[in-house]
């Protein structure tokens, strides 16, 4: 199987996001495609990897790869999103917990939990701009 790359992987994308079929001039139109002979060559490609399948009413995603993702309720969410959310929800907590009781939460641990926060939302806003 060929790798999702470029206009291929923006229309996979599109079509898991969707709860219906979608016909091809409207894949066209929503991704900004030259022309729905592109739009079409893509999804022959994505059908030849029986990634999708076109059916009366447009192509509908037949086999979920999402890598790096997850899909809640027709939105996808890079994996790395939830690590995010928890260590800074941690940090937050470090910093209540310090300005209550000033002796109880040191410097390092802030730094310990503020670095792969750090790294975890540069991953996940990078991963956001793959899919757009």
């Amino acid at each position: 199987m060929e790798s999702l790359t470029g206009t291929r992987r923006k229309i996979y994308y599109y079509l898991v996001k969707q709860k219906d079929p979608v016909p091809l001039r409207k894949i066209q139109r929503e991704l900004k495609l030259s022309s729905p002979s592109l739009a079409l060559y893509h999804l022959k490609k994505l059908e030849e990897n029986g990634l999708v399948k076109e059916t009366d009413d447009g192509y509908v995603v037949t086999k979920l790869i999402l890598g790096d993702f997850v899909k809640l309720m027709n939105v996808l969410i890079p994996r790395s999103a939830f690590m995010a959310s928890f260590l800074i929800a941690s940090l937050i907590l470090l910093w209540v917990i310090n300005m209550i009781n000033p002796y109880s939460v040191t410097l390092f641990s802030s730094i310990v939990i503020a670095i792969p926060a750090g790294i975890f939302i540069i991953d996940v806003v990078r991963k956001y701009n793959e899919i757009r």
